[in-house]
């Protein structure tokens, strides 16, 4: 069985454009644009979302008023 696109049809991560087209049809447009972007950029986002929210260790003994948040030394 032969693939629905050729080869050359592959972006620089490794997967090809049906497969993002498949993305947004079955999961939406947002979560496929969020699929295309590089390891990098959606690691960057994270990282900024992430440092967004003051929230304490999930996995702390000591509650987050004692313990110091997210940004304890």
């Amino acid at each position: 069985m032969n693939p629905p696109h050729a080869p050359q049809d592959t972006r620089p991560d490794g997967y090809p454009e049906w497969y993002y087209e498949l993305l947004a049809r079955t999961m939406g447009e947002a979560k496929a644009d969020w699929a295309r972007l590089s390891r990098r950029d959606r690691e960057a986002e994270l990282t900024l979302l992430h440092r967004s929210f003051d929230t304490p260790d999930d996995l702390s003994v000591w509650p987050a008023e004692l313990d110091g948040g997210a940004h304890r030394p």
